[in-house]
């Protein structure tokens, strides 16, 4: 039988709560040790959800509590480096949300604690645990649409996030755009070898004395030879939109158009169905196996299906379109290592 694994949360936002929920009532084998955050009411909230979780202001409480083995961060974009350099130094198996870090350089040295200390990552790319997302994949690498020419896929966020948010959150191409680039990477197996961006700010007028892009079209190349678009929007007004198109020399693979229930109503006013309100509500069961699995890997010894090499290569993409879009230019993989 595998071990019981103790684990801390670093910061109870709201996908942070979602966490904690699923480490205390849904992964077996998991115990929800611990729960930092500044915000007694958040922490609260969290310790109610298991009798066995304590709570703490400083999150260095997780890291030197030698019971504890593995973390799970998921505090604004601009700490995940450092912080997963402390958990590892620490000690600590780490699962940290996107993205790895908000440069190469945080990455880089973020990813030698990781090795230096014999510790486990995996970065939070769940659209690899959505059901959909791998019976894709598998089609794909079987071969069933023969080779890739085209890939086509969209994020569309229901609304803009709060302004305390977007500060820390890094540029557009790296907060939101970089999961489009990981599944890129995930469905087709393949590597991405050239990058074209442009990128506007159409939504968040409050910021155009210090501009903050809103609305993203990336072009890339992959290293068959393949082309993929990307496109990426802060609002939809209609629910929260992922879609993602595969065509090859045999046909087409489509996922998205999600809606909450298989019920459309014909009407004289036409023909509707609802829509997905939040990533949550699109990607609960992912989000619920993809720690799930990093449970199960530090119980049983084994290496996350997402490592943290993932992590850098769809950073090193998202780098690349926001350095593309500044410079009107498309740049090769090779231009940023």
């Amino acid at each position: 039988m595998s071990q019981r694994v103790r684990i801390g949360v670093i910061g109870t936002g709201t996908l942070g709560m979602h966490h904690c929920r699923t480490l205390a009532l849904l992964a077996p084998g998991a115990d929800l040790a611990l729960v930092a955050d500044n915000r007694d009411q958040a922490t609260r909230a969290a310790a109610a959800l298991s009798s066995e979780t304590s709570v703490a202001t400083d999150y260095r409480a997780i890291l030197n509590d030698p019971s504890i083995q593995a973390v799970v961060i998921t505090t604004p974009n601009d700490t995940h480096a450092q912080l997963v350099r402390e958990a590892a130094e620490a000690g600590k198996h780490i699962f940290c949300e996107k993205p790895l870090a908000l440069d190469m350089a945080g990455a880089d040295s973020a990813l030698e604690a990781v090795a230096s200390n014999s510790v486990k990552l995996q970065i939070g790319f769940q659209r690899r645990f959505d059901p959909a997302y791998r019976e894709a994949r598998g089609a794909l690498l079987a071969g069933d649409l023969g080779s890739i020419e085209l890939i086509v896929g969209t994020t569309r966020d229901p609304a803009p996030p709060p302004a305390s948010y977007l500060e820390r959150s890094g540029s557009f191409f790296v907060d939101t755009a970089i999961h489009d680039y990981d599944a890129l990477r995930y469905l087709t197996g393949l590597e991405v070898t050239n990058v074209f961006a442009t990128a506007a700010t159409l939504i968040l007028e409050d910021t155009r004395e210090r501009p903050m892009k809103d609305t993203a079209v990336t072009s890339l190349r992959m290293e068959n030879g393949a082309l993929a678009t990307i496109t990426n929007s802060r609002r939809s007004n209609y629910g929260y939109d992922v879609r993602i198109e595969v065509s090859g020399s045999k046909g087409r693979l489509v996922l998205g158009e999600e809606r909450r229930t298989a019920v459309r109503s014909y009407t004289e006013a036409g023909v509707s169905h609802d829509f997905v309100g939040s990533y949550w509500e699109l990607f609960e069961a992912a989000y619920v196996a993809e720690l799930r699995h990093f449970v199960q890997c530090v119980a049983e010894d084994k290496e996350p299906e997402v490592t943290g090499e993932d992590g850098r290569k769809a950073l090193q993409i998202a780098l690349l379109a926001e350095r593309s879009s500044q410079e009107g230019r498309s740049l090769s993989i090779d231009e940023l290592r």
